[in-house]
């Protein structure tokens, strides 16, 4: 997430006097009148002298060779210096969500009723405090809706909701090694470290929407509200960004649990990826292929079914496909699996997700289109040889992309089945803006 700022500078110009220098004219006078020619006959002058003999000629000097012109050397400048980090800037941003739904608030199949489910803000600050030394604050903010479906950020509740997402330390002498400690996202998969802001789908993936309570999930890793967690996080990048390695400790903030162990490793085949977060699309800035592995592990942290202490272990893999083809467009392929132990939370064994992309190449008006759909499934675990039914979701979205993740407009349709009746059907508008 990156904040931009604006500087203004302000430049004086002087005027210049110039001075007018008058000059004078000089009249010179007449020259005295000639004398005049005697009239008397004169007597005749004498022979002239002899004329003296020629000078004797000077020997022409001996041939001198030609020097060549030195060659003419190139200049060289040099590259200017980067500028020192301003230890007194504040980067600041802003990004705002507001979205709408259209579905019935006493039968979820049906689109009879209309209302927000997202009223969202987070202000952002970042700066240098040091040499090596970082920090960043954002907030949230989000605004009751009322509505049956969860906004993308957790906004779709009853009542106010005001938080700080990240607050966070940052110790960074190379970038092979950075070390954050605070409040910040955890390390797991892409969708975490994209977050709805940098991901082509309107809603963030594995929430199944439910009739009449709501929404279950998201179904995914652990990490906490919106995707944070109070902890530490160790990581670096290799290879011009093309690998990177995350490790960090998490539920810091709880001294009678263990810690939550998260881990990452993502590996870009084409392109590459530099710094601590992701995007799941690059809107054709970049050819990519990138690979993710993450795991997590948490000791004694769940109860099984005998009700004994278990251990939490989860492990992941994504896949992001991006390729610029020019007057032909920019598909986008992203695909998502989780693997949960017996004992996770929803009572899910496995979770994926597909998604296919297409932007259309030139602009039409303002921006580009954007159509995607999305497959959504998490399959139950068998227990006493019994499986529950799977949860299923499909979505179809268009997006109007006028200035990539900065300014974009969605109108989408999602249809959820989570094995009970009514299914589930909403249409969901929204606008995003971010600097």
């Amino acid at each position: 997430m990156k904040a931009n700022s604006r500087v203004i500078a302000l430049t004086s110009s002087g005027f210049a006097i110039a001075a007018a220098v008058m000059g004078g004219t000089a009249w010179a006078a007449d020259p005295p009148p000639a004398a005049p020619l005697a009239q008397a006959e004169a007597a005749a002058p004498p022979p002239p002298p002899p004329a003296p003999p020629p000078p004797a000629p000077v020997p022409a000097a001996p041939p001198v060779a030609a020097v060549p012109a030195p060659a003419e050397t190139p200049t060289l400048t040099a590259a200017p210096a980067a500028p020192p980090p301003d230890f007194k800037k504040i980067n600041v941003g802003v990004a705002m969500r507001v979205g709408g739904v259209f579905q019935s608030a006493t039968d979820s199949s049906k689109l009879s009723d209309t209302g927000f489910d997202e009223i969202y803000v987070e202000p952002r600050f970042s700066g240098d405090i040091a040499p090596m030394f970082a920090w960043q604050a954002n907030f949230q903010g989000g605004i009751p809706t009322g509505a049956m479906t969860a906004g993308s950020n957790g906004s779709g509740t009853s009542q106010f909701s005001a938080s700080i997402l990240d607050l966070i330390a940052k110790f960074e002498p190379h970038p092979a090694f950075h070390l954050w400690a605070g409040r910040m996202l955890v390390p797991s998969d892409r969708s975490n470290f994209s977050g709805p802001w940098f991901m082509s789908p309107w809603k963030y993936p594995g929430l199944y929407a439910t009739p009449l309570i709501g929404m279950y999930g998201p179904v995914g890793p652990k990490e906490g509200p919106q995707g944070r967690n109070n902890g530490a996080t160790v990581w670096g990048e290799f290879l011009g960004a093309k690998l990177k390695y995350y490790v960090g400790a998490f539920d810091l903030n709880e001294n009678d649990v263990s810690p939550l162990i998260s881990g990452r490793v993502n590996i870009c085949l084409l392109g590459s990826e530099s710094g601590f977060y992701h995007s799941s699309t690059y809107y054709g800035a970049q050819d990519i292929v990138a690979i993710g592995l993450g795991v997590q592990y948490q000791k004694n942290i769940e109860v099984d079914a005998s009700g004994a202490p278990a251990s939490l272990s989860n492990q992941m893999a994504d896949l992001l496909v991006e390729k610029n083809l020019g007057a032909g467009g920019v598909p986008t392929f992203e695909a998502q699996y989780y693997h949960f132990d017996q004992n996770n939370v929803f009572g899910r064994k496995h979770a994926y997700y597909l998604v296919g992309s297409w932007l259309t190449p030139n602009k039409i008006g303002v921006g580009k289109l954007q159509p995607l759909i999305r497959w959504q499934q998490a399959t139950a675990q068998t227990v006493g040889g019994v499986t529950p039914p799977s949860w299923k979701n499909f979505d179809a979205y268009l997006t109007y992309v006028i200035d990539d993740y900065f300014l974009r407009v969605a109108a989408g349709y999602s249809h959820g089945d989570v094995g009970t009746s009514p299914k589930s059907n909403a249409i969901f508008l929204g606008v995003q803006m971010q600097r």
